[in-house]
């Protein structure tokens, strides 16, 4: 739990309520509200990278529609893009170049952003970055004049009739980040996409650093995006065009951050220089560390599978009937999967009840049947990065495919 300044500009910590049910939390979150004299509660909802709502975000909503049953003014933040990044921003004018170079980083990976500006003399200094993006929103219009008086220790951001005042630091301590751009690249489009698929199955809590990267594999038929978290196994085509014979290990985080700040239509040069993976296209430069360990011969694992049977299926359908068992169970807990012919039924229980739907399917190889149990959440986020149809096997040991 935090608490606002009265400008919305900054959040305070207050405490971390350990979860113990809707009503109890709900207790707690009324008595922080009373002693801070406000009815007015943001919720933040861990969107997956496409916008849908996974089991993170429907049980931040549930707890939000519940708190408003209490009496609280509930108001839902999109937190897609909260990410732990360096505090400082670096900010340089060129006045023969008319630009400003806006760069950050927090050492494993590297942003550096160029924009067309008026200036009148060369600068550069350091701001804290949240602050700094906390009062670009704020400001209204599109355009925004930043000025510092000669030896002030801080920069006027201004646009319009609102002015903010922020503490600038020196460039002395921004630590060095020039990177010199490889001659060898490749071009790379589709980056969201191609990271969408294939980073929900990398794990972002586990020790091993093999299991918290995507294994970008450029081969002679395009480039490849493998994930695992050791149980979860996903191989996705990129870009077709991109070939070559390298595999590189790259954290997810990274690539995530990367994919938020393009399009599927932007093209990139990718190459590689000492230890990491540099992404250029005008105006934009992203450099990420690359990790210097083996990965797992996933080409072996995916080859040795063998399904039973397989089954088509329409998504939307099935992601529908995920969430109507999901309902009764927790981030954490199991579905069944009932195969039966040409009808596939999900079966979920928890604290808050059971829950079962079917939805017909077409089989297509093997007798269908059987039932099997999984990870709700890795079901979710499986399904939620296919749309159409999808071809469902299963394999040994109940490994689905």
């Amino acid at each position: 739990m935090a608490v606002t300044d009265p400008l919305d500009l900054t959040a305070q910590a207050v405490e971390t309520i350990q979860v113990k049910g809707f009503e109890r939390d709900a207790t707690r979150v009324l008595a922080l509200c009373e002693r801070y004299a406000t009815d007015r509660v943001l919720c933040g909802l861990p969107l997956n990278m496409d916008g849908s709502a996974g089991f993170q975000a429907e049980r931040s909503r549930a707890f939000g529609d519940f708190l408003a049953q209490k009496g609280l003014q509930i108001r839902y933040q999109d937190e897609r893009l909260s990410t732990r990044q360096a505090r400082g921003v670096l900010l340089e004018a060129d006045v023969s170049a008319k630009s400003l170079t806006v760069t950050a980083t927090n050492l494993e990976m590297t942003l550096e952003q160029r924009l067309n500006c008026d200036t009148g003399e060369d600068d550069a200094l350091v701001v804290n970055a949240v602050l700094f993006a906390a009062m670009l929103k704020k400001l209204p219009g599109e355009s925004v004049t930043l000025h510092r008086k000669d030896g002030c220790a801080a920069l006027l951001v201004e646009s319009g009739d609102a002015a903010y005042s922020i503490p600038a630091l020196e460039r002395k301590g921004f630590p060095h980040t020039e990177v010199a751009f490889p001659d060898d690249t490749v071009k790379v489009s589709g980056v969201p996409s191609m990271v969408r698929h294939s980073s929900f199955a990398v794990s972002a809590r586990n020790q091993n650093p093999l299991l918290k990267c995507i294994n970008l594999k450029f081969t002679r038929d395009g480039l490849v995006a493998v994930g695992s978290d050791g149980i979860r196994l996903v191989s996705t085509k990129g870009d077709s065009k991109s070939t070559g014979d390298i595999a590189l290990l790259v954290p997810a985080a990274s690539l995530n951050t990367l994919a938020r700040l393009c399009s599927d239509k932007d093209e990139f040069h990718v190459g590689t220089t000492d230890k990491s993976i540099v992404f250029r296209k005008p105006n934009l430069t992203f450099t990420a560390r690359i990790v210097e360990e083996e990965y797992v011969d996933t080409d072996r694992i995916i080859s040795s599978l063998s399904n039973a049977f397989t089954v088509l299926t329409d998504v939307a359908e099935l992601k529908r009937a995920l969430s109507c068992v999901a309902a009764a169970t927790n981030a954490d807990g199991r579905v069944r999967m009932s195969f039966d012919g040409m009808k596939l039924t999900l079966f979920a229980t928890g604290a808050y009840g059971a829950a079962n739907t079917s939805i017909e399917v077409t089989p297509l190889t093997g007798a269908p049947s059987g039932s099997f149990w999984y990870v709700g959440k890795s079901l979710f986020d499986c399904f939620r990065a296919l749309s159409g149809t999808a071809t469902l096997g299963v394999a040994q040991n109940g490994m689905l495919t």
